[in-house]
């Protein structure tokens, strides 16, 4: 192979990583509950009018996938795209921090085998589509030397996202998802099957 490839899609690689965020933010939330909306489900009248009284905070996340040379050799490629990356300064702009994440995995058993998670910064100035070449053993010098592009603890992380998020209502909330998929794409507008497809974080909603 001599190009990177990945053996997972991106919802594979949700299942490990929304778990492991979950438990790192509810260090500091009490209810954290993961999204991924659609206008006429988690925007529909039925859920405005169950949510219209409630308070919380929002923040996002986008999965990739981990890529290989070959099967052989222990490095992971991860891809930051620039619809991700217009996806969290737009993100930024009104609230919600979003961060990507990925599966430190070369396999499916080490997926399944509690794999460390990546969390990397989108918040850095990039505008266009770049890669990262990740140790799969990371040691304490690795992660200080790419602390530039990726989180290298837990805390930081969890700081980050707790201080960047701002407390918002329902309707904010539903119109920012929106916001945010038309700016990922470069558009100025936005139609109902729009919220469906292309790049579009998971959400947790915090209380």
């Amino acid at each position: 192979m001599s190009k990177v490839a990945s053996f997972i899609c991106e919802h594979t690689a949700e299942y490990i990583l929304i778990p492991k965020l979950k438990e790192i933010l509810h260090k500091r939330f009490d209810i954290v509950t993961p999204i991924y909306p659609w206008a006429l489900r988690e925007g529909s009248n039925i859920s405005k009018e169950l949510h219209k009284h409630d308070k919380f905070k929002v923040v996002g996340l986008y999965p990739r996938r981990p890529k290989l040379v070959s099967a052989t050799n222990p490095t992971i490629t991860v891809k930051i795209n620039e619809q991700i990356l217009l996806g969290a300064q737009s993100g930024m702009k009104l609230g919600i921090p979003i961060v990507a994440g990925c599966p430190s995995a070369r396999n499916f058993w080490e997926l399944g085998n509690n794999p460390n998670c990546v969390w990397i910064k989108l918040n850095q100035g990039f505008t266009e589509t770049f890669e990262l070449e990740l140790e799969h053993i990371q040691s304490s010098n690795y992660m200080n030397q790419m602390s530039k592009f990726i989180f290298t603890n837990e805390e930081d992380l969890l700081t980050y996202l707790s201080e960047k998020s701002e407390l918002m209502d329902f309707t904010h909330a539903i119109s920012s998802f929106r916001k945010i998929k038309m700016d990922s794409e470069g558009t100025g507008f936005h139609y109902p099957f729009r919220f469906m497809g292309g790049y579009k974080p998971v959400y947790f909603l915090l209380k």
